[in-house]
């Protein structure tokens, strides 16, 4: 038994590369946690079989503190969102543990659409509509042609899309946030890769999160995914990090009290 190199962390497929492959990489502290910064060019993304563009990657060799995870991961996400509307997509398959970091998480963003619409909204609260796809063999519709047609119908700027990864190294499982504007190939964590939710598909930016919950393994001449025991503690951890990070950044007007009000009585 094996575990492959199957992985979604630019910080482990770009790992043997180097800057005249066309990879640049930097690493900085951010409230204690460890920030790899990859870039991959057109020419580096083709040889690796990836998509091209920026991936941040965030983790501490110690357990880290919840809310140094949500206070990097804003900063994070200061460089990369645009402006305008946002539509935050949650991907993935409630039924399945693993597959589920995008359902928990969009049911933590906060839309603030309606307040817009209403009359109610205001300076420091952005225009946030959120989804949840379902996989398609529970929808029949395949969950980047849900999310295309979502932001196409309420004319979004951008996306945010929230899905599982999977890695190749036990020390990243459950334990690291990966953020990047090269947009996700949903189901792709789960070993069942659907078509592309980016920028050339959607003709918007999709700026992607997403936390590896499973690995892939091989024993006999066939392939498992395997996941942590007690992974459900580690997708609600996530999920609440990285809805936390994202009402933050996009309603900075709002405190966390009035988030969570707003977030229990909406």
């Amino acid at each position: 038994m094996f575990f492959t190199s199957r992985s979604d962390l630019a910080l482990e497929f770009a790992a043997k590369s180097d800057e005249k492959q066309g990879v640049r990489r930097s690493e900085y502290e951010l409230y204690g946690m460890t920030v790899c910064e990859t870039e991959l060019d057109e020419n580096a993304a083709e040889k690796l079989g990836k998509s091209a563009g920026s991936y941040y990657t965030l983790y501490s060799e110690r357990i880290p503190d919840y809310k140094s995870e949500i206070y990097a991961l804003s900063v994070v996400l200061r460089k990369l969102l645009p402006s305008g509307r946002c539509l935050a997509v949650g991907l993935g398959n409630p039924d399945i543990t693993a597959d589920s970091l995008g359902w928990y998480a969009a049911d933590g963003i906060l839309a603030t659409a309606q307040f817009e619409e209403n009359g109610l909204g205001g300076d420091g609260i952005g225009s946030v509509s959120v989804i949840r796809t379902n996989v398609s063999s529970n929808s029949g519709i395949d969950s980047a042609l849900q999310a295309k047609l979502s932001a196409q119908g309420i004319s979004a700027d951008y996306i945010i899309a929230v899905d599982s990864l999977a890695c190749s190294s036990p020390k990243r499982l459950c334990s690291t946030i990966q953020i990047t504007d090269s947009g996700i190939c949903p189901g792709s964590g789960a070993g069942n890769p659907r078509g592309r939710l980016d920028k050339s598909t959607v003709g918007i930016p999709v700026i992607a999160i997403g936390v590896p919950t499973a690995m892939e393994h091989r024993e006999r001449g066939e392939s498992f995914t395997v996941t942590k025991r007690d992974a459900d503690s580690y997708i609600r951890r996530y999920s609440y990090v990285i809805s936390s990070a994202v009402n933050r950044v996009l309603s900075p007007a709002l405190s966390e009290e009035e988030l969570r009000t707003l977030k229990d009585f909406s």
